[in-house]
């Protein structure tokens, strides 16, 4: 990952997830921040549908179009993002793919705390 916001937030790919240190996250209650958990859900979702459609051979440039969070229980731990499609990618008639994930953030006892829902759009690749 080359995103400076997602590096001074101490964000990091663990396996296909992404990892959400409390140290640098935490809020006045002592968990994890409402924002960090959209933060690193998003990124989670992000590079899970870069990995989809490269594993298709699909290319262009992906943009997030949607995006809204569920906070289901507070998360004291540090967290951890993975995300999944929930559905298989579609082909627009404009030539654009839609694809939407799903993201959960658990805690380390792998108790589900947030769940995040995105749309992303391939665009496609103009020669």
């Amino acid at each position: 990952m080359k995103i400076p916001a997602a590096d001074n937030m101490g964000l990091s790919e663990r396996g296909d997830g992404v990892f959400i240190p409390l140290s640098s996250n935490n809020n006045d209650k002592g968990s994890l921040f409402a924002g960090s958990l959209f933060s690193g859900a998003t990124l989670a979702a992000y590079r899970a549908t870069e990995r989809l459609f490269e594993g298709r051979g699909l290319k262009g440039e992906l943009v997030a179009k949607t995006a809204s969070i569920n906070y289901l229980k507070r998360i004291t731990t540090d967290g951890l993002a993975v995300a999944s499609p929930v559905a298989e990618p579609l082909l627009k008639p404009n030539g654009n793919y839609t694809v939407t994930m799903r993201a959960r953030v658990t805690d380390t006892a792998g108790v589900v705390g947030a769940e995040l829902t995105a749309e992303f759009i391939l665009l496609k690749k103009v020669d």
